[in-house]
């Protein structure tokens, strides 16, 4: 898979690099004010520029998807040089949102986004591949048409296909999706699933073998954990580490929703910074 040999590539030339790396749903604007350089990214930028040895896969949303224009960037020059500038660093893949809204969206909508992903080979704007948001664990023969067609519209590129179900899905995924995101929720909310560490990733993942295809994905990354721990710096440190040692390919914490990078405790810095 393009994302584990792009690891073992690096892995080849002796540095130390970590084996779980950092899966940034990018869904910020990329600039305050129109041709700043995409301020309001260099933060990540940063962030990645800080950790070097550190994979990161960021996922790139002009418009729920590539936009309508058709152009790189959707015709914006601050999502140019916002992707020109992830796309600069080696330890970086960028790939392109599209929503399936759990396998009902028609496939004429998603062969439509899917190729202008394809056709952003304008100067240093390319993705990398295409994050599936919203899959479906239901409808296995529809996800995988459309992974198939992706693969078929990027032609001899080797691409990542990220799928979000943001829960446990069965063994045969894993075949088709190079990333599974097995867990999205929130640090710890009564109504909705709340993030337990090592806990969740042996209750979502279907065994040890999957680990390197699997994320997980927490925000609200506030207050407190279920077990009572705060929500600080040094407990993002140590569900990384768990992370880490158990092997798992991808994971992501932030402590708000997608739209701010800069919320403390998990900030893009400090989760570069723990690893």
């Amino acid at each position: 898979m393009a994302l584990i040999r792009a690891v073992s590539a690096l892995l080849a030339t002796g540095l130390a690099v970590s084996a779980t790396g950092v899966l940034l749903p990018l869904y910020v604007y990329p600039s305050a004010e129109y041709g700043d350089g995409a301020a309001n990214w260099q933060p990540a930028l940063a962030a990645i520029a800080a950790s070097p040895n550190t994979p990161w896969l960021a996922v790139v949303n002009p418009a729920n998807g590539p936009g309508a224009t058709g152009e790189p960037g959707n015709g914006d020059a601050n999502y140019v040089s916002g992707v020109s500038q992830l796309n600069a660093h080696d330890n970086v893949q960028t790939i392109g949102y599209v929503r399936t809204d759990y396998g009902a969206a028609p496939a004429e909508e998603l062969h439509a986004n899917i190729t202008t992903w394809a056709s952003w080979t304008a100067g240093d704007v390319g993705v990398s591949g295409i994050f599936f948001d919203e899959a479906s664990a239901a409808d296995f023969d529809y996800l995988s048409a459309a992974i198939t067609f992706a693969r078929t519209a990027f032609g001899a590129r080797q691409i990542v296909a990220a799928c979000n179900f943001g829960a446990a899905v069965g063994a045969e995924f894993y075949d088709i999706c190079d990333v599974v995101v097995v867990f999205e929720s929130y640090l710890n909310n009564p109504e909705y699933p709340a993030y337990e560490g090592a806990d969740t990733l042996d209750a979502n993942t279907p065994d040890f073998s999957y680990r390197p295809q699997a994320a997980v994905i927490v925000h609200d990354f506030v207050g407190s954990a279920a077990d009572g721990q705060s929500a600080d710096t040094a407990l993002l440190r140590k569900y990384v580490q768990e992370a880490k040692e158990d092997e798992l390919g991808w994971v992501y914490f932030c402590s708000a929703g997608y739209e701010t990078i800069t919320a403390a405790p998990a900030t893009a810095g400090a989760l570069a910074a723990v690893f």
